[in-house]
């Protein structure tokens, strides 16, 4: 039995090499030890020949698998296993019933009323209830808890208010008329509601975290109601997740366990999955698509996202305070050139901040210099940035910051290049992406390359992220303040009628793109891979993959 074939051997040697070592001196030993280690960490990537276990990577190193407290992708993919809503996604990553079996919405859209499915219980044995959503909900929402997520539940009566600290968690509209129906009272229609609430609306055991209080996360203490538990936690290494026997589908859930790992490298995943020793990687960086087709044939999975790369401009404070440097910098970026030359897939390249494909929308805006050529744009730019005070004498010192993959630094390369044509003087800045989200949470970046990933598909998920009061829970990174925009959201919010819900969001798309506080590049492009022995995968441009679907051949 091996995770990864050898590894049993190896370790075998290194403990033997060890042993050999002990009698060497202080020095030696050390040494041995520091193998000895380094085997340990290596060795829960074993399995028994007849486990079904799923080996994926996620996008970042989880901090949290707390519902209320995941701020990061990766985080989302782990408690995606972990947890399950009221509703949940199928494996093309639509909203389907989760532990609500039904629900019904009121004529004017405001009321949802779910029932849940009996004799739902959490992973330790102890009976779910209504009442546990209810208070999951208000706890995700008191600002206490501080859920970088918590705009997304904002169309929940009072939920605004609450978050801001205005009204206690009680007043929020959600209760449980019995022990079996969860109601949920809107501030207006929300047409996606369904959808935000399988990833964000997760449940939260209530009677572990007031005995255990912040240590309930640890795997000796956890307990979940998804179709996995979380088994063991190595930080920058995996996350192992067993099958729960709970789970009030267990008998649908075909895997005996799920590891999740970090994306390290994008080459070295490649390599870990080319040895056998991944299943899925979601990271396959573009150069290699062509070598990994030929390598790994089917395995390779491309497709379009509904996601947006985009460049944040700090709007607060620095340079990019000026609206004329942020057109500036966002004219002087050839997308094409990007999405064709870096990105290895045309006609990707992103002018909007809705990406196309995405649920109740159409066709979106466009800032005006979109159809212009791009010598044209870097003239006005060139133009703008003088008009700044900006010049030859007095260049425009730019900060963009980026996460640290080989990919990211490629397209910040190229945008530097792009800027030096109209004069910027740009000081590339590589960071961790913890280390970028907390820098840019306390104002400090100039420019910083982000992904907006679609929360839900609807355009709400992706115009939210400028609305003067996302910047309270970590949502609005720019700190974009402009009160038409956010009156247009609010006046969306209240719509029904759908066409006509689309052309004022359309309207505030157009506002604020006038003003470019956030510069859109390309839209995400997908590539995965996935091996011969797993099933269940589904593509979807969502991203989102639960395991449960899934299954594998034992090794």
């Amino acid at each position: 039995m091996g995770r990864i074939p050898g590894a049993r051997a190896r370790c075998r040697r290194m403990r033997s090499l060890a042993s050999m070592l002990r009698g060497a001196g202080q020095w030696a030993w050390r040494s041995a030890v520091a193998v000895i280690f380094a085997c340990l960490l290596y060795w829960p990537l074993t399995t028994t020949a007849a486990e079904r276990t799923l080996h994926r990577t996620g996008t970042d190193d989880p901090s949290t698998v707390d519902p209320h407290r995941i701020a990061f992708p990766g985080e989302q993919l782990v408690v995606l296993d972990l947890f399950m809503s009221l509703t949940t996604y199928d494996p093309q990553g639509r909203p389907v019933p989760g532990c609500a079996e039904s629900w019904t919405v009121s004529p004017d859209g405001r009321v949802y009323t779910f029932r849940l499915r009996p004799s739902l219980r959490w992973s330790d044995g102890v009976r779910m209830t209504a009442a546990d959503f209810v208070w999951s909900f208000r706890r995700a929402l008191d600002p206490q808890t501080a859920f970088p997520f918590a705009s997304r539940l904002y169309p929940i009566r009072n939920a605004r208010r609450v978050a801001r600290g205005e009204l206690p968690p009680g007043a929020l509209g959600i209760d449980a008329p019995d022990p079996r129906t969860v109601r949920i009272e809107l501030e207006g229609p929300t047409p996606y509601f369904t959808d935000v609430i399988a990833s964000i609306g997760m449940p939260a055991p209530r009677h572990v975290i007031e005995k255990h209080g912040s240590a309930w996360i640890r795997p000796r203490n956890f307990v979940s109601n998804g179709p996995f538990v979380l088994q063991r936690w190595v930080p920058n290494a995996y996350l192992r997740l067993k099958k729960n026997p709970q789970f009030f589908a267990a008998e649908r859930v075909r895997l005996d366990a799920v590891q999740h790992y970090p994306v390290e490298n994008p080459v070295t995943m490649v390599r870990r999955f080319q040895s056998g020793g991944l299943d899925i990687v979601y990271v396959l960086p573009p150069e290699r698509v062509d070598w990994a087709r030929r390598e790994f044939g089917p395995s390779v999975r491309v497709g379009r996202g509904i996601s947006n790369e985009v460049l944040v401009f700090n709007t607060q404070r620095g340079p990019a305070a000026d609206v004329r440097v942020r057109r500036a910098l966002s004219m002087a970026i050839d997308r094409a050139a990007i999405a064709s030359g870096v990105i290895a897939f045309p006609d990707v390249d992103a002018w909007g901040y809705v990406p196309p494909g995405v649920r109740n929308w159409g066709e979106g805006a466009k800032p005006n210099f979109a159809d212009w050529t791009q010598a044209q744009r870097d003239a006005e730019a060139r133009r703008l940035l003088a008009a700044a005070g900006y010049g030859p004498a007095k260049p425009l010192k730019m900060r963009l910051s980026f996460p640290s993959t080989e990919l990211n630094r490629k397209v910040a390369v190229t945008i530097a290049t792009m800027w030096r044509r109209v004069g910027v003087e740009p000081e590339l800045q590589q960071k961790e992406t913890k280390s970028l989200v907390a820098e840019v949470a306390r104002g400090d970046f100039d420019s910083a390359r982000f992904v907006w990933l679609a929360g839900f598909s609807d355009p709400y998920a992706f115009l939210e992220r400028l609305y003067s009061s996302g910047s309270a829970v970590g949502v609005n990174a720019s700190g974009y303040v402009n009160p038409q925009f956010d009156a247009l959201l609010e006046r969306a919010q209240q719509e029904v009628d759908l066409d006509r819900r689309a052309a004022i969001l359309r309207e505030a798309e157009a506002l604020a793109l006038a003003d470019q506080p956030v510069a859109p590049v390309y839209y995400l492009v997908g590539r995965r891979l996935v091996s011969s022995r797993t099933s269940g995968f589904a593509d979807n441009p969502r991203g989102m993959y639960p395991s449960w679907y899934m299954s594998v051949t034992p090794r």
